[in-house]
């Protein structure tokens, strides 16, 4: 099936604010088919001159005071005591936002669909702070497409839209302990095998303990799955789905050098017949039909997962990177259970300005290990095989371009899947204060 590009943002604790980490996956979505580009040629054209504006659209003076870093942070909480205005002015001020811009284009290919398309993508995160517990979390994202696509699924569309990654209440009573509700990104709780970049109605509980090295703690929440427009997908009578987890997590380090872990268990309920219908198109086999309308799931999905990522630096122009995501459905038999992802890389500094990252992975999703409708868009259950990236980053200019490719074999054969190619070419930039 189509891979196609989707945002998304890992929501972490880091001196008891709640941040967020911005990482990329590639949304399955689909053109009209009488809405195609006139050509490639106009395709590349018109990603080299938005790349091109974009970077004569940041000076390096302008951006770089703007571009907002862990380091940075770090340098204006170390100011000395003479600057004690400007901090009582960011203290005071309720309102805060940043935004970036990514160009992208796909190129995605195997036996039942063909698409290529351009996408131009505008994110933005807030926050309103109410009160010195309550805050106001909204990251809505706009997406502007076109491009062509054929698929034997039709269940989704390359279309403009308007996205929501996020928007949320979070309230810290005490010190150590707090509650959100609302639409919440899942990637902050589920391994990226599990589930996409997707926001579900939730309301999650969350404990935890920090020092100046590290911070811990555990995380539980109540779910209702949803699609990315917040529907439920489901008919007359049939129950509300649920999704409910619990995470515990491990966090040291800075943005230099650091390692992130975390480990859950999960337990869907109740998924609904459009749910199970598309699963079926999407890589599980243990879905059943009573009617041509009529779909459910023969098997529950339930069981642990963790993940973790490190980065060290090994010399001074040389970090080590490497990532671990692990995923277990112990409802079913040992060999449609499991899905694990590895993966190793570096970043090279030619200079203070421009960094070179390299990385590569390999991953295997059994047909059973998760629900199919809701990976689909990152990584397709019964799926095995690897990627590759590789970005330049121009840290005085503020933004990053880069390749990424992923191909992906048919772990056992199916009628609906067959091996899948897929190019991006990407030109972001970073976040930038409003």
């Amino acid at each position: 099936m189509v891979s196609q590009p989707c945002f998304f943002e890992r929501l972490e604790l880091a001196n008891g604010e709640l941040t967020s980490t911005t990482f990329e996956i590639f949304e399955r979505e689909s053109f009209e088919t009488g809405q195609a580009m006139t050509g490639r040629a106009l395709a590349i054209l018109g990603f080299l001159l938005g790349a091109t504006a974009l970077s004569w659209g940041q000076s390096p003076n302008s951006t770089q005071s703007k571009i907002t870093t862990s380091q940075q942070q770090t340098e204006q909480d170390s100011e000395p005591a003479n600057t004690s205005t400007l901090q009582q002015k960011k203290k005071d001020q309720k309102f805060s936002a940043d935004w970036r811009l990514r160009l992208y284009g796909v190129n995605d290919n195997d036996e039942q669909t063909q698409a290529k398309y351009v996408a131009l993508r505008l994110d933005l995160r807030s926050k309103y702070i109410l009160t010195s517990s309550l805050v106001l979390d909204l990251q809505p994202s706009l997406r502007l497409v076109s491009g062509t696509n054929q698929s034997i699924d039709g269940a989704d569309t390359l279309e403009n839209r308007f996205l929501l990654n996020q928007a949320a209440a979070h309230y810290t009573p005490v010190d150590g302990f707090r509650l959100s509700a609302g639409a919440l990104n899942q990637r902050y709780m589920h391994s990226r095998l599990l589930i996409d970049e997707i926001s579900f109605p939730a309301a999650r509980a969350m404990g935890y303990f920090k020092n100046s090295a590290f911070d811990t703690g555990l995380a539980i929440e109540s779910a209702i799955p949803t699609s990315t427009s917040l529907s439920t997908n489901t008919k007359d009578l049939e129950p509300t789905p649920s999704l409910n987890s619990a995470m515990l997590f491990f966090n040291w380090g800075d943005h230099e050098r650091f390692w992130k872990t975390r480990a859950g268990y999960f337990i869907y309920k109740d998924l609904p017949s459009a749910v199970a219908q598309q699963s079926k198109i999407l890589g599980n086999n243990s879905v059943g039909s009573l009617s041509d309308a009529d779909y459910f799931f023969t098997q529950k999905y339930q069981g642990i997962e963790a993940s973790t990522e490190v980065q060290v630096p090994v010399i001074t122009s040389l970090d080590f990177t490497a990532e671990a995501d692990y995923l277990r459905n112990d409802q079913v038999s040992a060999e449609d259970s499991t899905a694990w992802l590895g993966g190793a890389g570096t970043i090279i500094h030619f200079s203070r300005n421009i960094d070179w990252s390299l990385k590569g992975i390999y991953f295997s999703i059994a047909p059973e290990a998760a629900v199919a409708y809701f990976n689909a868009r990152n990584f397709e259950t019964n799926r095995v095989g690897y990627g590759l990236e590789t970005y330049l980053s121009f840290k005085k200019e503020g933004f990053k371009l880069g390749l990424e490719y992923k191909d992906a074999e048919v772990m056992f054969e199916n009628p609906v899947q067959s091996r899948q190619r897929t190019l991006w070419i990407k030109l972001e930039t970073f976040y930038v204060n409003i």
